[in-house]
């Protein structure tokens, strides 16, 4: 039986709180820009598989070269792909990047497995499960989550110690760092 929620009646049992909740896809740049009111950002169109490429704004363009990202479209991330569209300073943004950082200055874009495609799922073994459709702010998933997102010794993204994969094809890694959180 479900027992009422301290707030009030329950309608169900709540969703579990773990990373199969992330649509997590890999993606690849197609180009990118400086923000045009924001220095220490910039504007990314990613591919992800979908019909049209998606607008990310991101904090990249300072650290990462803005030439880094666009070098014949040999950047691809991994995307955190069912967050809502939001405006960061006056530009739409459809998805988040998703990094490794060692600190402030020191981060890098997690890197899916050699022979990914756009719009691969990049997902945890230990951890099935279909993504939300959207993320819900007041749900925090992301925030709540987000502290169990390590890379590890060896280089490889895991979340609780699972690594993420896309099926088939391997691990996600960084491309340097190691023992870090993504973020």
């Amino acid at each position: 039986s479900v027992r009422p929620s301290p707030g009030g009646l329950s309608l169900g049992a709540e969703p579990k709180l773990d990373v199969s909740r992330l649509n997590l896809r890999v993606g690849r740049i197609l180009g990118a820009r400086r923000h045009p009111l924001a220095d220490a950002m910039s504007v990314q169109e990613v591919d992800v598989g979908e019909e049209t490429p998606r607008t990310v704004v991101s904090k990249l363009g300072g650290r990462t070269g803005l030439e880094e990202l666009t070098s014949s479209g040999a950047v691809s991330p991994v995307l955190l792909c069912n967050i809502k569209a939001c405006k960061v300073r006056g530009v739409v943004s459809q998805a988040r990047l998703i990094c490794c950082s060692a600190s402030d200055d020191c981060s890098e874009l997690l890197a899916p497995p050699p022979g990914s495609t756009p719009g691969d799922r990049v997902t945890c073994l230990n951890y099935p499960g279909e993504p939300d459709r959207e993320l819900q702010s007041k749900q925090r998933v992301w925030d709540l989550v987000q502290p169990d997102l390590r890379v590890d010794s060896k280089g490889v993204a895991n979340y609780k110690g699972c690594g993420f994969e896309v099926k088939g094809k391997g691990l996600c890694r960084a491309p340097s760092l190691t023992n870090c959180p993504i973020r």
